[in-house]
């Protein structure tokens, strides 16, 4: 028996077409995807949110349903934000539910095999959304990668999402915003003044950066830079050959200050 998607009126604000690209954007870049969903009464009316990031740009989405759950939100999240990124594209996704971590990053092979059955036989709930997820990752020409964070735990794009989809799951219509992020509140900014056409060459350039369990450090070289990822569970790294890529690389990892 196929589990039915839960029934009621989906709102969505700015739900895009599969390939739309965020605004002043070209494909074949990096693209962050935060995600979050939320649910009144579980199942209730619920609400998802996506903040998109590339290139320094930040973009909001987000919708309503009048009868769903928590998890069903969080992957729909993740499935709008997906249907943003084009052919090229690397795609990082940034989600607070283990559900939907491991659920595409792990389990989701063996449901397959499985013919869409979890390990007891019964048969795997949310399986029109987890073979949506499936199609979207699986697109020609992308490549995606997912990681976990702890919600509420200061996070500033992460505590973005959750306040847009709140709003969603408790009727109300968040104002969602597209632009340079400015009015999300704890987004660091690179406080290094940007010199226009610094590039590699520039005084202190190029630099490495690196991000561990939330902590950022820079580094003059390579060999220390590597020396501080190595081995470290969800690491971030990158070369960094101006102020204006320090400060795009901030604003993509979501870097908050102290």
């Amino acid at each position: 028996m196929t589990r039915r998607a839960p029934t009621g009126t989906r709102r969505d604000a700015r739900a895009p077409e599969q390939g739309e690209l965020p605004l002043g954007s070209d494909p074949g870049s990096e693209l962050t995807v935060y995600t979050d969903g939320a649910c009144s009464g579980n199942p209730g009316p619920g609400g998802w949110a996506a903040v998109l990031v590339r290139q320094g740009r930040y973009e909001e989405l987000g919708g309503r349903e009048e009868q769903t759950t928590n998890n069903r939100m969080e992957m729909r999240a993740a499935a709008e934000g997906l249907r943003r990124a084009a052919a090229g594209d690397r795609v990082h996704v940034v989600t607070d539910s283990r559900y939907l971590h491991d659920g595409i990053c792990r389990w989701i092979h063996g449901w397959k095999r499985k013919g869409w059955r979890k390990a007891d036989g019964n048969e795997v709930l949310n399986r029109d959304l987890w073979e949506d997820l499936d199609v979207l990752v699986r697109r020609p020409g992308l490549a995606v990668t997912w990681e976990h964070v702890r919600g509420h735990a200061g996070h500033a794009l992460n505590e973005r999402c959750d306040a847009i989809a709140t709003a969603y799951a408790r009727g109300r219509e968040p104002e969602l915003r597209c632009g340079d992020g400015s009015w999300i509140p704890g987004l660091a900014t690179d406080r290094a003044p940007v010199v226009e056409g610094a590039g590699e060459g520039a005084e202190g350039f190029p630099l490495y950066l690196s991000l561990v369990e939330g902590a950022l450090a820079t580094h003059a070289t390579w060999a220390e830079c590597e020396a501080r990822v190595k081995g470290a569970r969800g690491a971030h790294w990158k070369k960094a050959r101006s102020p204006a890529e320090v400060r795009a690389t901030r604003a993509q990892w979501g870097v908050v200050d102290a």
